[in-house]
């Protein structure tokens, strides 16, 4: 044995072992998918977790604290600040008191009443200025002398403007504290008036003794005006770019600094415990959408376990690649990578909420501002278009770098409003290209491992499948090569009608090709391998002829299983004949025993129960019936086609298999149109000659 040969050999043998033992591990696939869940959310916490554990005032760095994350925050020392300052640029609220003036107004006029009176007393100038002082309450001077000397005429002038000013100044209002300052401005108010300077001062010495305060000091509305100002400050929401060192080392912390790094969550604090567990949550609920998905959609065809195991180890991968990519470059993750392989591995509504789930576990994981998240949901947009219908798997070659050009130019559109530079723009939608190329290029490598891992049948792994020279069915076309050329047949068949019905053509043709693998086993039992042989069924009984014809679709299975033929192919092979019965020998035994049970002659199914084993089931039954016409024209081979389906919708055999009526109609209608040019049917000649012009 050659080195080469050795290598291949060992290889061989533990890719074998490794499958065998993913088989067995498959089983605990529940267990598995929570491992895997688990680990997500700790790596998507890991950026949030923080740098040191706790500090307090006076504190010593040892290291530079650097943030592993861009971290968004509002700056309560900022904010804080602003808001005193806007509480500080809010004057005092003062209350008017409208009766004080006219308070103040009638006591004006009682003195002048009593300055009249006295005028009008038979007393001496000097005995009235001293009454008139004593009433005033000042000393007495030239101006008491003057108010008790002067015309009639000059009293009511200065009592006028005396009235006049007063009621001007307690108009404006006077402050608590300031009223030498307002009895001032009632001299200033004086002087405008025109008077003479003997009745400025008389009117100033009548009035400025009622001079009060009326604007009082309120509180409450001040507080409310300064809180109100403080409240409209919006907070400081200030940014730290990951990488960035917030605290140098050998720095002696402050309490300032101390209230930042607890704010922040860059030491453990309640944000930092919050932050942690908000991103383990987001991660768990998403893992969690996933496993309902799978245990809603896979419990029909009873593969939880195994879906559970595929999802949490494919979703696993992708989150693991995602997180050390965005540890190089963020805007050059893959993130479109778990949409792309939900695609390929699983079906329908698994797919898209595999992918979507898991994708937005990676934006949680790997931060992005809002105008690459938005090119994002694009990019996520335009991977369903193309995969959604996809059965080829250039299509993965072709949904990455569209998805990566369509988040670029979003993310592009939404950037150029904004004031980032435009080298910078440009540079980060290259890197959204990129990582839509890289996320393809990745799909593309773990299909070819996972496929094997896990014996999916992907779009490349039915492919392979449709090898005609390999192994399996170079064995089948030498042991039993009518049982391949039918089998061939089946698969035309049935592949043209899932087209037709807008089924999985590419299943159904392979489904086509092994679903009589299991006639390797004895093949001279099956007549279409016989040839000029006898017949091997005309020397024993109906009973064992059954059991040997029965064999075959657990064989088939058996055979299946240890080439690892994905499960769906292996479906197709148990369930091509359903659980219908071996009719010939049935009858043959009936005419010889009477109140014979038919079940001994019933295949053990279970029926078809998706689209592409139904056709299959039909094709077979189609094909094979076609085949022992005597006579095979139009009119035979759409009897035949009637027999066949109609007895098998009677007999419930269709009850599981998801096709409709109108389906049905459609496939029988490609039957007959595929066997009639497969069998060449012509019209009847009327003569040699006529049938020769028509050769």
């Amino acid at each position: 044995m050659t080195r080469q040969t050795r290598i291949a050999h060992f290889l061989r043998s533990a890719r074998h072992s490794l499958v065998l033992r993913l088989a067995r591990f498959r089983r605990t696939g529940t267990l598995v998918f929570i491992l895997v869940a688990l680990l997500s959310a700790v790596l998507c916490a890991l950026p949030f977790m923080p740098v040191r554990r706790r500090v307090s005032e006076g504190t010593v760095v040892d290291a530079d604290m650097v943030s592993r994350r861009d971290i968004v925050y509002v700056d309560d020392a900022r904010t804080e600040d602003l808001r005193k300052r806007a509480m500080d640029e809010v004057a005092p609220i003062y209350g008017f008191d409208s009766s004080r003036l006219p308070v103040a107004i009638t006591a004006f006029e009682d003195i002048m009443a009593k300055v009249i009176s006295i005028r009008t007393q038979d007393l001496t100038a000097d005995q009235e200025s001293q009454r008139i002082a004593a009433l005033l309450m000042t000393s007495a001077g030239a101006t008491t002398k003057y108010l008790a000397t002067c015309s009639e005429s000059e009293v009511q002038s200065s009592k006028t403007a005396a009235r006049q000013a007063l009621t001007t100044v307690m108009g404006r209002g006077v402050l608590e504290g300031s009223l030498p300052a307002a009895r001032e401005s009632i001299n200033t108010e004086l002087k405008k008036y025109g008077i003479s300077d003997n009745q400025v001062r008389s009117a100033y010495l009548l009035a400025a003794r009622f001079v009060s305060s009326n604007l009082m000091y309120d509180q409450q509305a001040t507080l409310l005006a300064r809180d109100k100002a403080a409240s409209s400050v919006s907070p400081v929401v200030s940014t730290i770019l990951a990488g960035t060192p917030v605290v140098k080392k050998g720095s002696v912390l402050d309490q300032s600094t101390v209230d930042l790094l607890l704010s922040t969550g860059l030491v453990w604090g309640p944000r930092a415990l919050r932050n942690v567990v908000s991103q383990m949550l987001a991660a768990l609920i998403a893992w969690g959408t996933v496993a309902l998905a799978v245990m809603l959609l896979g419990a029909a065809k009873a593969r939880t376990e195994p879906l559970l195991m595929e999802t949490g180890i494919i979703g696993g991968s992708c989150i693991a690649i995602g997180w050390l990519a965005g540890g190089v470059a963020p805007t050059m993750t893959p993130f479109f990578l778990c949409m792309l392989l939900g695609f390929v591995f699983f079906e329908g509504a698994l797919a898209t909420v595999f992918g979507l789930a898991l994708m937005v576990m990676t934006w949680i994981m790997v931060p992005m501002p809002v105008e690459v998240l938005s090119g994002l949901v694009v990019g996520a947009i335009s991977v369903f278009i193309v995969m959604r219908k996809a059965n080829k798997m250039s299509a993965l070659l072709i949904a990455g770098p569209i998805a990566g050009v369509s988040a670029g130019l979003i993310y592009g559109a939404l950037a150029g409003l904004s004031e980032q530079r435009l080298s910078v723009i440009a540079a980060n939608a290259g890197y959204l290209v990129a990582g839509g190329v890289i996320a393809a290029v990745f799909a593309l490598g773990l299909t070819l491992v996972f496929e094997r891992l896990f014996n999916v049948a992907t779009v490349m792994r039915l492919r392979e499948l449709l090898d005609t020279g390999s192994k399996l069915l170079a064995q089948l076309f030498e042991s039993a090569p009518g049982t391949y050329h039918h089998s061939l047949n089946v698969a035309n068949l049935a592949a043209g009608a899932a087209q037709r019905i807008g089924a999985n053509w590419l299943m159904a043709r392979v489904g086509g090709y092994y679903h009589d693998i299991g006639k390797l086993l004895h093949p001279q039992f099956f007549g279409e391998n016989r040839g000029e042989l006898p017949n091997i069924h005309e020397d024993i009984s109906p009973e064992l002829s059954t059991k040997v014809i029965l064999e075959h679709v657990q064989a088939g299975v058996t055979i299946a299983g240890s080439n690892h033929l994905p499960p769906e192919v292996v479906d197709i092979i148990a369930e091509h004949h359903g659980t219908t019965v071996v009719r010939f020998f049935y009858d043959k035994a009936s005419a010889e025993q009477t109140n014979l049970s038919a079940d001994t002659f019933r295949y053990q199914g279970p029926k078809p129960h998706t689209r592409e084993s139904s056709l299959v089931f039909l094709a077979d039954g189609v094909e094979a019936a076609a085949r022992s016409l005597a006579r095979v024209d139009k009119p035979a081979l759409e009897g035949v086609i009637d027999a066949v389906v109609n007895a098998r919708i009677a007999d419930g055999q269709l009850a599981e298999s998801q096709l409709t009526l109108g389906e049905i109609g459609a496939v029988k209608d490609y039957f007959l149109t595929s066997l009639i040019s497969f069998y060449h049917v012509r019209d009847a000649y009327l003569t040699p000659e006529e049938a020769h012009e028509r050769i």
